[in-house]
């Protein structure tokens, strides 16, 4: 799927994560990851009461909004998800930006020195914009909350927002940059003209206000329909509607519904998919922010009905219904989010046969979890729905490879790799391949024909994929095997290197590297090299092992004597090459 937005902070905060866990992708990372994202749409939630009350609502309002923000099952998808950290992330930062600037109007009121305030607004807005490009509206909804106070729109109004506007613009133009780099900005997957886009525009609007009281059906993936059904396209018509009663709302000065509706439409209006990126119309994600101006609404209407005591029980009886029914729902939902496995097949319930990639991704995880028998099984059926997409070849041969090289099927390991070269000719062969992974089905099938003893046409297929994709590091990882097999040595040093700058920390090319420049006689550039690799992996007894030949070999037998030690201590056992280096 298509990416390159822009989001720089959820991913360092990733890495600091990953730091804290010891550097591994594991299950300790995996809870980090999870108990942060939770921690951190309470500190939202937390925000948007605390937000309510300083623009009037009182505690009963204010409980309600924070109570749907923070259980809605439209929620689950921002917060289960691990890698939609920017969702809770920015999140946080905008409504706290939103808090300074109701503070920082409210000193103006007052004649109090407010530079401070307004720094930190700056601040904030940053961090926001930082995490997620859909920050960008904070300016807008900065105009939504003059209108709620009744300061004048006028110039002054907008240019004392400067800054904020040059945020949005600035992060606005970087984004469109990254995703049109990245090739998301093209509309190859549906070719809509401009005319769908708008009605598909209206229709996800029209479906984002119904999921607001039923979330359902609730899908990481809803693909557009083709050909558009005929609802799409009489959308419009329900806009148009709806702008009309706000024009109402807004001539009779209900400022509650006017000012509810504009902060939910100019935070969901830029994810309407009018401009398409992406696989789908729809994501239960990108009502996150947006749905505060409507619970906002529900939590004006229902502080008003809790103040009328004919009402109030009432009240109190809809609100925990309202409360059990989501929260019930929200805790189903979640479910689905467990792993590849739940999610896809949750969504082979809505799409049924139609469409072929709920079973690649899921083929995908079962592939990971190396049950093959599942992952053939699914990408078959992938490639049975879309027989055209080279991706799903190339996803299918990856598994026979990995079947061939698991040993767990060793009287067919020549069978496993002939299909795996099989599937990756024939992606090859399809009329449309995009250019980097055209690189990586060659460099696939340079491995596989490796593997086979086929060591010219695996040269011929790993040096290509590399001509087109130099920063592939698993082709010079590939290629470094073929020279290694074919005794040239010195190119195989130099695909080392080349993967290194990629990968620095793969303890085990240090070692390769290592280990093979000491077998060519060259132990001082062999020491710093398993360094390296014991740095990296220091229970990595073969690396002592190969440490101390390369010392015996330097001259340095006291440090080979304790490398040796060490290495029989992780298990290794000396031989006749070991003694004749120590001169025994």
């Amino acid at each position: 799927m298509k990416s390159g937005n822009y989001n720089p902070l959820p991913i360092l905060t990733f890495a600091i994560e990953k730091a804290v866990t010891g550097g591994d992708f594991d299950e300790d990372f995996v809870r980090l990851v999870h108990t942060d994202n939770l921690l951190l749409h309470l500190l939202t939630v937390f925000l948007v009461m605390r937000f309510m009350l300083v623009l009037g609502f009182g505690n009963w309002g204010a409980f309600l909004g924070g109570l749907l923000f923070g259980i809605h099952p439209m929620r689950v998808e921002s917060v289960a998800w691990a890698t939609e950290r920017k969702d809770v992330l920015f999140a946080a930062f905008f409504f706290a930006a939103l808090l300074y600037y109701v503070k920082w109007i409210r000193q103006g009121m007052k004649n109090e020195s407010r530079t401070g305030t307004y720094v930190l607004m700056i601040v904030m807005a940053l961090l926001s914009s930082f995490s997620k490009v859909q920050a960008v509206t904070l300016v807008l909804s900065m105009l939504v909350v003059d209108y709620w106070f009744r300061r004048p729109l006028n110039l002054k109004a907008v240019l004392e927002k400067a800054p904020f506007w040059a945020l949005s613009i600035t992060f606005g133009l970087i984004n469109l940059y990254t995703l049109k780099q990245q090739g998301s900005t093209t509309d190859d997957l549906t070719n809509f003209n401009f005319l769908d886009r708008l009605c598909i525009g209206a229709y996800s609007l029209c479906v984002y206000l119904y999921k607001l009281a039923i979330p359902y059906p609730m899908s990481p993936l809803y693909p557009y329909p083709k050909p558009l059904p005929v609802t799409v396209y009489l959308a419009p018509l329900a806009f148009f509607g709806l702008a009309y009663l706000l024009w109402r709302a807004w001539k009779a000065d209900n400022r509650i519904w006017v000012t509810g509706s504009l902060f939910f439409f100019f935070n969901v209006m830029f994810l309407l998919q009018i401009l398409g990126a992406g696989q789908g119309f729809l994501a239960d994600r990108f009502t996150y922010v947006p749905y505060f101006g409507m619970f906002a609404i529900a939590a004006w209407y229902f502080e008003k009905s809790m103040a009328d005591d004919s009402k109030k029980m009432l009240m109190q009886v809809l609100l925990a219904v309202l409360g059990i029914g989501y929260a019930v729902w929200t805790v189903k939902q979640i479910a689905i989010w467990k792993n590849g496995e739940t999610l896809w097949t949750h969504v082979m319930k809505y799409e049924k046969d139609t469409n072929s990639l709920p079973y690649w991704n899921r083929g995908q995880f079962y592939r990971n979890q190396s049950d093959y028998d599942r992952a053939l099984k699914d990408y078959s059926k992938a490639i049975e729905i879309n027989p055209k997409n080279p991706e799903l070849l190339n996803s299918r041969g990856k598994t026979y490879f990995d079947m061939a090289l698991s040993g767990k099927f060793n009287n067919q390991q020549k069978e496993f790799v002939a299909r795996a070269i099989a599937d990756y000719t024939e992606a090859l062969s399809k009329p449309v391949v995009k250019t980097k992974s055209r690189a990586e089905m060659l460099i696939n099938r340079g491995a596989a024909n490796g593997a086979t003893g086929n060591y010219e046409q695996a040269l011929k297929d790993l040096s290509e994929g590399l001509s087109i994709d130099p920063a592939n590091k698993n082709g010079y990882f590939n290629r470094s095997i073929v020279y290694f097999n074919v005794r040239q040595f010195d190119n195989a040093l130099k695909d080392y290197q080349e993967y290194l700058k990629y990968d620095p920390n793969n303890g085990n090319i240090w070692y390769e590297q290592g280990m093979l420049l000491r077998s060519m006689n060259r132990s001082a550039e062999a020491i710093p090299c398993l360094d390296n690799a014991i740095r990296l992996k220091p229970d990595m007894g073969i690396a002592y092992m190969e440490r101390a030949r390369a010392k015996a070999q330097n001259g340095d037998k006291a440090g080979a004597q304790q490398d040796y030690q060490r290495a029989a201590r992780l298990g290794m056992k000396t031989n006749e090459l070991d003694q004749r280096l120590m001169g025994q």
